[in-house]
């Protein structure tokens, strides 16, 4: 299937593709997605709607692979996903005492710095799930909202310019600032993971 193809497909198909995507990596789908809403290409409510479903059904699989299979999942295929065993159990002894805090900051903050760990130890310690999805909704509620909004923001700049050297240069650094972005939600993700390990 040649480039054009694959484009005519994205097109007719483009807020399923959209949703899949999101399943399997969201913040960056989730910024150009922005982009491409400022572009015109994509409406922004069908594709926030698509994204976030995408993201939301990954969190859930990680919660219910945690429920089901825990600690064998890890050992056996946590190296594929970057899911220590070690992360687990820091993660259990503070889903004890600060769930809550926990299910609402983790979309936020990069799982408190062990990303995936933090949805699959949910699971693991069996989080009442109705709860698990409330408070993950709200999270989802924003940080697709952010990601979007910095995809769209960088696409303003896009359209704003004439020349190839430049968007490519946009381009570019709209990638490098949600990389930074999601370097930094993790580094505060795992100073507030510090914080509540010192709090009884």
């Amino acid at each position: 299937m040649d480039v054009s193809s694959l484009t005519q497909l994205f097109l007719q198909y483009k807020y399923p593709v959209l949703g899949v995507i999101a399943f399997l990596e969201g913040p960056y789908v989730m910024m150009v997605s922005g982009f491409l809403v400022k572009t015109g290409v994509l409406a922004l409510i069908p594709a926030y709607v698509a994204l976030f479903v995408g993201d939301f059904l990954s969190d859930t699989v990680f919660y219910y692979i945690g429920y089901y299979f825990g600690n064998g999942f890890v050992r056996r295929f946590g190296i594929f996903f970057d899911i220590a065993e070690e992360n687990i159990e820091k993660m259990k002894s503070l889903f004890y005492r600060h769930k809550k805090k926990i299910l609402f900051g983790s979309k936020l903050t990069g799982g408190f710095g062990f990303a995936l760990a933090t949805l699959m130890t949910a699971g693991m310690v069996k989080a009442p799930f109705g709860e698990y999805l409330f408070l993950n909704f709200l999270g989802q509620f924003v940080w697709t909202a952010l990601l979007i909004a910095i995809g769209y923001f960088f696409g303003n700049l896009y359209v704003a310019v004439n020349t190839d050297a430049s968007r490519i240069l946009i381009i570019i650094l709209a990638f490098i600032s949600l990389y930074l972005l999601l370097r930094l939600t993790r580094r505060l993700g795992r100073r507030a993971r510090e914080a509540l390990s010192g709090q009884k």
